[in-house]
């Protein structure tokens, strides 16, 4: 059942009237790629008995979208199949169509399009999708309506977006309650949705089985086809719930002290959920209830949130700070990007965001001398003069991730050598958005622009490039952390390589 409270998730797309003559309510997935856990989906359902239509859920994956590469052609490919058999198993009439050199999306679009009665979409604010959804409003004859399942608490709930976490925090800590209760399902409900039985499967669909990947990879083109898949990264939902049970057992017992230390993979306490969270094939509801519930001293209810530390990034949500700070992670740091882009989306947010303190101090030292500048090239090769910066540049490539440290460190010696903060801003978005799997994502933006002074305050001592904006050093980072046994990694990742890209 859709709550109507959640109506304010729900957004029209155009002016257009619903089509009493359609054949169906038209689900396009273009972010949620999950049967369970989805707003949208929940509103579909919901569509589809009201109007007394089939649903029909519709997926597509674009061949040769910006950054696009095998690595995450591959991973998109893999989370299709699990959302089939997801979707099969449930009873959901599920469309998945993957362009290729042969067939492309111009080719099955506008006949599944004029058939719709309404169509639904995921209301995703960032990349080409508020594009996409603009060129879809257009074309349809039919209502188009977006539906946004991005986080915990409506983003349309917020008169504004917010330039600092604690500005945030006490706005989320006061909507979290209603947010929780009325969260989406977790088991979708297909009794009472119409038959399907009179409608026609469109030509050319993917068959969702993943014995097929392979052959499609090989039809398919992309912008970077030497960004190859990282071996024993697997996408889809099936991976993801793996990951959080792994998470929850392993990593958040210890997350509160341990998560910013570079380690090996297998001694790591990050989740390694966020591809899955960018690419829809997990939600941000089903975490926060998995980890609200994982502590078995306490069987968790609203009434256990802690409203004398309303507005702070620990004691609220939880007594366990383990909890506390992963879910201040998880939601405040998270919403913080997502409203950036939902108040005003857009393919990108550049430095234009920055507080007017940091553009100033950027701007004061654009003309220091740089100790050392490297090209793009030299940067994505990792051959600079620092063995961390390399180690984090190398894990990027070799496995779609950076340590959560090291990639601020990452992010904050491009800009100490780059040529120009503009320069250092392209750099870091075109790095980030080749070789990360969670890239391309309204985090990505704000966690490259913290480097540069979002979401942050001014610092001292005033420093040559940086004025006020927060410094951070390799020195510093190797006295903070025992880094030996991450580098070590980082060696081993380089030795089992194919090619060697870095030798």
């Amino acid at each position: 059942m859709f709550s109507e409270r959640n109506l304010i998730r729900v957004r029209e797309g155009n002016k257009k009237p619903i089509l009493e003559e359609g054949e169906y309510i038209l689900y396009w997935l273009r972010a949620n790629r999950r049967m369970a856990w989805n707003h949208s989906l929940d509103y579909s359902i919901h569509l589809s008995k009201k109007f007394g239509k089939p649903l029909v859920i519709f997926e597509s994956v674009m061949m040769d979208f910006e950054w696009s590469s095998p690595r995450l052609q591959q991973f998109l490919l893999e989370g299709i199949c699990d959302t089939a058999e997801d979707a099969a198993r449930i009873g959901l009439i599920y469309w998945p169509f993957v362009e290729t050199k042969e067939h492309s999306l111009s080719e099955i679009v506008p006949g599944i399009l004029e058939k719709a009665s309404i169509v639904i979409t995921d209301d995703f604010p960032c990349f080409f999708l508020p594009e996409h959804a603009e060129k879809i409003s257009e074309i349809l004859n039919c209502k188009l309506l977006l539906v946004d399942s991005n986080s915990i608490t409506p983003l349309a709930s917020y008169e504004k977006s917010f330039g600092y976490a604690r500005v945030l925090r006490p706005k989320l800590h006061d909507r979290f309650v209603e947010s929780y209760v009325h969260r989406s399902n977790p088991k979708p409900n297909p009794k009472g949705i119409p038959s399907s039985e009179s409608l026609k499967k469109p030509k050319f669909l993917f068959s969702g089985k993943k014995e097929d990947i392979s052959s499609y990879l090989q039809r398919m083109s992309s912008r970077f086809p030497n960004v190859l898949p990282v071996s024993g990264k697997i996408g889809g939902r099936k991976e993801g719930l793996k990951l959080l049970k792994k998470f929850l057992k392993e990593g958040l017992p210890f997350y509160s002290e341990e998560r910013s230390e570079p380690r090996p993979p297998e001694r790591t306490k990050s989740s390694y959920l966020s591809p899955y969270l960018h690419f829809g094939m997990i939600s941000v509801d089903e975490i926060v209830t998995a980890v609200l519930g994982s502590d078995p001293q306490i069987d968790w209810s609203p009434d256990i949130l802690n409203h004398s530390y309303r507005g702070k990034n620990e004691g609220f949500f939880h007594p366990n700070p383990n909890i506390n700070s992963f879910l201040d992670e998880l939601l405040t740091w998270r919403e913080l990007g997502y409203l950036l882009f939902y108040k005003e989306p857009s393919f990108r947010k550049d430095l234009s965001i920055l507080p007017n303190w940091a553009q100033l101090s950027l701007e004061a030292h654009r003309g220091d001398k740089r100790e050392y500048i490297y090209s793009k090239e030299e940067f994505e090769k990792a051959i600079t003069h620092d063995p961390i910066w390399n180690a984090a540049q190398k894990e990027l490539v070799l496995t779609g991730t950076i340590q959560n440290y090291l990639r601020m460190l990452w992010g904050k010696k491009v800009i100490e050598w780059s040529s120009s903060p503009e320069e250092a801003f392209r750099i870091l978005e075109d790095l980030n958005h080749k070789y990360a799997y969670d890239g391309r994502d309204p985090n990505s933006y704000t966690g490259i622009l913290w480097c540069f002074g979002a979401f942050d305050r001014p610092w001292s001592p005033e420093r040559a490039v940086f004025g006020n904006i927060r410094y951070m050093s390799s020195d510093s980072t190797s006295k903070k952390f025992k880094i030996k046994p991450y580098l070590e990694y980082i060696r081993s990742l380089e030795d089992l390589s194919e090619p060697q890209l870095f030798k």
